[in-house]
């Protein structure tokens, strides 16, 4: 059975704060009397211009303040302010859709095929390991569980959904922090001899978790072993960009190097499909249906 979020005010509240810290903020107008006021309302649809522009394909800062016809200085504030409460997010190949943004999508569409394909993929994970399979996304400098495969076992890991979990910790934490919020945490978690916390296993090396989101990167799956449990992860992208995280997550005395194996291939091949069909639907290419139909029976 799959438990999957429904409403989730936590990014909608995100919005809600932005917007009224925009109005505060605003735009300085002077009136003919020479007095400054504020001007949240224009702020606020140049933002939504540049979020638009952003939704629409549009990367680089010079091409998002020509199509949301936005001045350069005040673009690149509310690119900035829009960065920081997750609603966009940059990397060396400009801004994309941020995690903030990905969360309000899901809350507000739940039954968009977009959601169906993500759950379809947790639902065949958790058939095929038999153990617990996540969906997860990136909030407020967390991981945040949208949805949960549960496994039969009576002895398991319980995630629930709502559940939230430091980025540093497990498999899927790891594949968020190589997607650009490796340099943002690792000041927040590493300590003067060069060491973090983990979950279950002490102190271990920064240089070993920078090494795992290499790994990630480039294998497009990284398990972690821990004392307490293990599991493996992959991306689930949508043209490119990192929208949350395929998983399975599994007490430690059922681990075994040949399960490793088993649950590492089918991880990343169960999300590599998927963002191919997620891929093909942004692209039109896909009908509805078919690509439903595609998602359950791939195997």
């Amino acid at each position: 059975m799959i438990a999957a979020g429904g409403q989730h005010p936590g990014a909608i509240g995100a919005a809600v704060y932005w917007c009224s810290h925009q109005a505060e903020v605003g735009d300085r107008t002077v009136d003919q009397s020479g007095s400054s006021g504020v001007s949240p309302v224009r702020s606020v649809a140049r933002a939504l211009s540049l979020l638009k522009a952003v939704g629409g394909g549009v990367r680089l800062t010079g091409q998002l303040q020509k199509v949301a016809d936005v001045p350069g200085p005040t673009a690149v504030r509310l690119l900035n302010a829009l960065e920081s409460e997750g609603f966009v997010s940059r990397s060396v190949d400009g801004y994309a859709p941020g995690p903030a943004l990905i969360r309000m999508f899901f809350a507000l569409e739940p039954d968009s095929l977009a959601w169906r394909l993500i759950t379809s993929a947790v639902a065949e994970l958790n058939e095929k390991t038999h153990e617990t399979s996540l969906f997860m996304v990136e909030s407020d400098g967390m991981r945040e569980c949208l949805a949960v495969g549960e496994t039969k076992e009576q002895i398991r890991r319980v995630v629930p959904v709502g559940g939230r979990f430091p980025l540093h910790h497990g498999a899927s934490g790891i594949v968020f922090l190589a997607h650009g919020l490796l340099k943002k945490t690792l000041p927040g978690i590493t300590d003067a001899d060069g060491n973090y916390d983990t979950r279950s296993s002490g102190k271990r090396p920064v240089a070993d978790l920078v090494a795992d989101c290499e790994r990630a990167l480039r294998d497009g799956v990284v398990e972690s072993i821990g004392k307490e449990s293990w599991g493996v992860a992959s991306p689930v992208l949508r043209e490119g960009v990192l929208i949350g995280v395929l998983s399975v997550s599994t007490p430690a005395f059922r681990y075994s190097p040949e399960r490793l194996d088993t649950f590492t291939e089918l991880c990343r091949d169960v999300a590599a499909r998927t963002n191919d069909l997620l891929a093909r639907v942004a692209s039109g290419f896909a009908p509805a249906d078919d690509t439903d139909d595609e998602a359950c029976s791939a195997s």
